[in-house]
């Protein structure tokens, strides 16, 4: 059960099968079925008789613990204390008062780990001290500030319910994001040569560089976690070698994990190289394996509230982001041009659905590139409608200085003056940010 990012006024039940998570498909069978019965015992109409159900109490907890602890001891096979890998090993968590508090005494030091400095590890719902959140900047500070404190080899930053996770490195640096996947990419490029990495459409240019230059391929996808899990999924089926699949936001899984949205296990496969690099004298720790990743020159977020009635915000939504595609198309917006996946053998459903029965989609969303008068390219943006929230989400990336700028005011006097849809958006961040 868990809210996770959400208000707590959100919680919510995920499924897990021995195949991985549950599709949204099977989750609303799972409620159709729950709301049948629940109908039919209101009525009279059964689902009371019968035998009472068998209830066991199971401490599930203590065994994943274990799980991990074995993973990381069979997989370092330390030559001298193969029970206690992480001895000599300093690390920091910081589970933000989420529920990722377990990881320090049940994983970390029962491995030999020093733990000390670890933050906020109590669950406490109010989160008083900061969002559990390996993007808020609060929490990757107060970790880095802990790590450098303590002179430690690696901080940890947990979400709520551990499904997302973020680290920092010996340096201090914060590894997140595209960094984070890239960490990720480069270890499990070493364990699966070629391997296909898929991610959502907001990842960096640098990322795809850095993954094809380690002979990997780079799928960009669909933002939300459970689309960039099923595209990885449906690739394999279809026989292309996919190990990585993960959001920017840090939420991601691997084949080898049963597919499973698993922050903890990330971590366990970055712990796992910290050691191995230790054992064979390589300097520079973790951060070493990506100091080659080139980032963007700027990056910038704006959300469009869609003002109204709530009744019409999905509605609304779907016109604002389908009107940006027709602009794009009927060439309404100079130097703008929809973005594709790549070279990708499975493209259904991709960043531009060019299917002849187009994929259900839980929110419209696109990626364009811009090129100025020159034809030099300046970034991309990424327009989405928000699954949660009556809004629109609008991701901004440049590999220059001020490009982000330059694409702003495009977008500002060429398409929401013009199209129509600021008469039912809140413009004014993008507005604010051109002026």
């Amino acid at each position: 059960m868990t809210a996770s990012h959400l208000p707590y006024t959100r919680n919510g039940l995920k499924f897990f099968t021995k195949r991985g998570g549950l599709t949204s498909a099977e989750v609303e069978a799972i409620c159709d079925r729950a709301a049948g019965k629940y109908v039919a015992k209101k009525m009279g109409l059964g689902g009371g008789g019968g035998m009472p159900p068998v209830v066991m109490r199971v401490d599930l907890m203590s065994a994943y613990a274990q799980h991990l602890r074995d993973i990381i001891k069979e997989r370092v096979a330390h030559p001298t204390h193969y029970d206690t890998p992480l001895k000599g090993f300093k690390v920091i968590v910081n589970a933000g008062n989420g529920c990722g508090g377990f990881f320090t005494w049940d994983v970390l030091e029962k491995l030999g780990a020093d733990t000390t400095g670890s933050l906020h590890l109590e669950p406490d719902g109010t989160f008083p001290n900061h969002m559990p959140n390996p993007e808020d900047a609060t929490a990757m500070s107060l970790t880095r500030g802990a790590v450098l404190a303590h002179g430690a080899d690696l901080g940890v930053v947990f979400d709520t319910d551990v499904d997302r996770s973020g680290v920092v490195d010996d340096a201090g640096a914060a590894i997140n994001g595209d960094r984070l996947i890239a960490l990720i990419s480069a270890i499990v490029l070493a364990e699966h040569p070629g391997t296909t990495v898929v991610t959502d459409a907001r990842a960096g240019d640098g990322l795809t560089r850095f993954v094809e230059a380690r002979g990997g391929r780079h799928c960009l996808y669909r933002v939300g976690y459970r689309n960039v899990i099923d595209k990885g999924v449906q690739l394999n089926a279809d026989g292309v070698e996919t190990h990585v699949m993960m959001e920017t936001t840090g939420h991601g899984a691997l084949k080898e994990n049963h597919f499973l949205d698993d922050g903890a296990y990330m971590v366990v496969k970055i712990i796992i190289e910290m050691v191995r690099m230790r054992l064979a004298g390589i300097e520079g720790g973790v951060g070493s394996l990506i100091k080659d990743l080139e980032e963007p020159a700027e990056s910038v977020l704006f959300r469009m509230d869609i003002v109204g009635e709530p009744k019409d915000a999905k509605q609304r939504g779907v016109q604002a982001v389908e009107t940006f595609k027709k602009y794009i198309e009927e060439g309404k917006l100079n130097g703008w041009e929809l973005d594709d996946c790549g070279d990708c053998s499975v493209d259904q459903g991709c960043l531009v659905d060019n299917n002849d029965q187009p994929i259900d989609v839980d929110a419209y969303m696109y990626r364009a590139k811009f090129h100025d008068e020159s034809q030099k390219r300046l970034g991309w943006v990424h327009i989405r409608q928000s699954v949660h929230n009556p809004n629109i989400a609008l991701n901004m990336q440049s590999c220059i200085p001020g490009g982000c700028k330059s694409m702003a005011t495009s977008l500002f006097d060429g398409f929401l003056l013009t199209s129509g849809v600021n008469e039912f958006l809140d413009i004014s961040q993008v507005q604010n940010f051109v002026e």
